[in-house]
């Protein structure tokens, strides 16, 4: 369960997988073009943690910054009511306890406690999702930033004009109805697990494998058929009617998670249904 929260931070990126379909090359970067287009648009695959000593934006990703019009990100995080919902969406009015029996509510407290000096009551009020997030980042063993946010700076030097693909008060609904305080409970119990697969994670993303990444997100042990449903196909669908909407009047960079990239219901495969070709940006 944890690999999910590590590979989407606050925000979210998961898939399930046919094996029996064609290999992707490894590549974060891909070229959207034909079905009328006049100007390419571009899809980036993200990563929502990595170490701050570890973070690059690769030269081929600068190119394709400087050349689009504009950004697309998972959120607009420039738009300044889109923070202002952010603030307000981190209290629930659901406690994380009250979804606890007396006994795994003492558990939680212990663990909490334990492992994170942290005490019930700041997180108690937390959505799931971003209580899971904080624990998560608690746990990687350097000073964390998100590779979509390397971008967001970059773009913003560049004065590319901003717009995001969903809302994050969106985003935090279709959590909340996947995850639970007992996910929760399970990630303080397996806190010793987080390392590993993060690092393993990190490799695959240096890699631009997406197709590991996507296997590791997917994993039936972390992701129901349901909110696989929920928490990728659906937006990914969504993503794709907007995306067709925005590439004819203005060549875009869309930065989304690296998990949202790969799959028979990913965006790459979505794209190519449509009649774009999509094709990878290896240098």
């Amino acid at each position: 369960m944890k690999r999910l929260f590590l590979l989407h931070f606050l925000f979210i990126c998961t898939f399930f997988t046919s094996f029996a379909q064609e290999q992707l090359p490894k590549s974060i970067l891909w070229e959207i073009s034909g079905n009328g287009l006049v100007e390419s648009s571009y899809l980036l695959g993200t990563f929502h943690l990595v170490c701050k000593e570890d973070l690059h934006v690769a030269d081929k990703v600068l190119t394709a910054i400087e050349a689009v019009d504009q950004i697309a990100l998972e959120v607009n995080l420039t738009d300044i009511d889109e923070l202002m919902s952010i603030q307000e969406l981190m209290v629930s009015n659901t406690t994380l306890s009250s979804q606890l029996t007396e006994e795994e509510q003492e558990e939680f407290r212990i663990l909490l406690k334990s492992k994170y000096a942290i005490d019930l009551e700041v997180v108690d009020h937390f959505p799931p999702i971003l209580a899971m997030s904080m624990l998560a980042v608690k746990d990687i063993p350097c000073e964390v930033t998100g590779y979509d946010m390397e971008i967001l700076n970059v773009g913003l030097s560049k004065k590319k004009y901003f717009l995001g693909l969903e809302r994050f008060k969106d985003q935090i609904e279709i959590t909340n109805r996947i995850y639970t305080a007992k996910e929760i409970l399970t990630q303080l119990r397996e806190k010793d697990e987080t390392t590993a697969d993060f690092e393993t994670m990190v490799a695959a993303f240096n890699q631009e494998d997406i197709e590991t990444l996507y296997h590791i997100a997917t994993d039936p042990k972390s992701l129901s058929t349901e909110g696989k449903v929920l928490l990728l196909d659906n937006r990914n669908r969504a993503w794709i009617e907007k995306m067709i909407v925005l590439m004819p009047k203005a060549s875009t960079l869309f930065a989304v998670g690296s998990g949202h990239l790969a799959g028979e219901a990913g965006v790459i495969a979505l794209l190519r249904e449509k009649g774009f070709t999509v094709n990878a940006i290896l240098k």
